[in-house]
């Protein structure tokens, strides 16, 4: 099972009208859009304060490229990460950043984690 570890700043999540959350524009590769649950973060140092089951992708659109950061360090191709918040995180604390094995990512803002299905399945 993969996580995506997301540090949210600035704006941080959306609601999507399908009632889903959405996050800031990100640059992704082909491995981070396979994740299985999406953990985001305020700081690498605590633990996740939102996340749940990674829905797909979409394309960030102009406004939200140039609203992120003014358009800077964003690339063209950034993608905004959908998923279905789980309600368990209410009142109970997150994931610690790359808990176990963590991808090695040059972005220090996102990070790849593979963790056996047995711990995952405490996320679904």
């Amino acid at each position: 099972m993969k996580i995506l570890h997301l540090i949210e700043k600035g704006a941080g999540l959306q609601q999507a009208p399908q009632g889903f959350l959405e996050s800031l524009p990100w640059a992704l590769d082909d491995e981070d859009r396979q994740a299985d649950f999406v953990a985001c973060h305020k700081q690498k140092s605590q633990r996740s304060w939102k996340g749940g089951r990674m829905l797909g992708v979409r394309n960030a659109t102009d406004a939200e490229i140039q609203e992120c950061k003014g358009g800077k360090g964003v690339k063209q191709a950034a993608l905004v990460v959908q998923f279905e918040p789980l309600r368990e995180y209410n009142g109970r604390p997150g994931v610690p950043w790359g808990r176990s094995d963590p991808v090695t990512r040059t972005m220090a803002s996102k990070s790849l984690e593979v963790v056996p299905d047995q711990a995952g399945s405490k996320l679904a």
